[in-house]
């Protein structure tokens, strides 16, 4: 079983994300909207074998819930409308790989937002939600991946701006551009602390070895100029021991 992605895919300001196909081993929440519960207590639903094991089924809180039908609330049938509106959008894209599976359908009083938990190896494409466009410098995708010895999410390279205001951007845009020519790689590391004991221990060393030279060539000196004065003070003071045999 691949290895679990413990955080989310990252966020874009102004966009949404999707996956286009499910790798094996993902795992959707079974959610129930406000007033229902699961049935059969599935939690989950399993992509196993290009296929999702188990359904998922809520059912209502109320006891009532054979005699009595339930009215949607305005803010439920809002909800509704959304949630079905993004399924279709997806249901045009999807993908068809093998060990791979499609998005599920959705189940009766599912709730709006789903939750999944992806696996090592999942790919995840943004897009600009309407009223903005795309100032894309990469792929605007995010794969999930060993990271520095660390399993996370690359960062998608798109920025989504307000149409209105997209063509201040594209001169400024064209000019990162050539900034970002060689963008730094994804899995770039940061250097650490710990990547440092030798090179501290060989830098340490050569400094002792300078301060060491220097230290002798000190001493060295000092001992020339030692031997020099008393050389020149036996010098002068024979000297002058034979001017005073000499006066004598």
């Amino acid at each position: 079983m691949p290895e679990l992605c413990l955080d989310d895919p990252p966020e874009v300001p102004n966009a949404t994300v999707k996956a286009l196909s499910y790798k094996n081993g993902t795992i959707l929440n079974c959610e129930c909207k406000r007033g229902f519960r699961r049935v059969n207590e599935l939690i989950y639903m399993l992509c196993l074998g290009s296929s999702w094991s188990n359904n998922c089924q809520c059912a209502s809180n109320s006891h009532d819930n054979s005699r009595e039908q339930v009215t949607p609330q305005p803010e439920d049938q809002k909800e509704q409308q959304t949630t079905e509106m993004q399924k279709s959008t997806q249901s045009v894209h999807q993908e068809n790989l093998a060990g791979h599976c499609r998005e599920p359908p959705p189940w009766e009083h599912e709730d709006t937002k789903r939750i999944y938990h992806f696996v090592e190896g999942q790919r995840v494409h943004y897009e600009c939600i309407q009223g903005y466009k795309a100032l894309q410098r990469g792929p605007a995708t995010s794969i999930c991946k060993m990271i520095c010895g660390q399993l996370g999410w690359t960062q998608p390279r798109l920025t989504c701006v307000d149409e209105r205001e997209h063509h201040q951007f594209l001169a400024s845009e064209e000019y990162e551009g050539n900034r970002d020519s060689f963008p730094e790689s994804e899995t770039a590391c940061p250097i650490t602390t710990t990547d440092f004991p030798q090179l501290t221990e060989a830098t340490a060393t050569s400094e002792t070895f300078v301060l060491t030279m220097e230290y002798q060539v000190a001493v060295a000196s000092c001992l020339f100029l030692l031997i020099s004065i008393l050389l020149l003070s036996g010098l002068t003071w024979k000297r002058r021991w034979r001017k005073s045999r000499r006066t004598i």
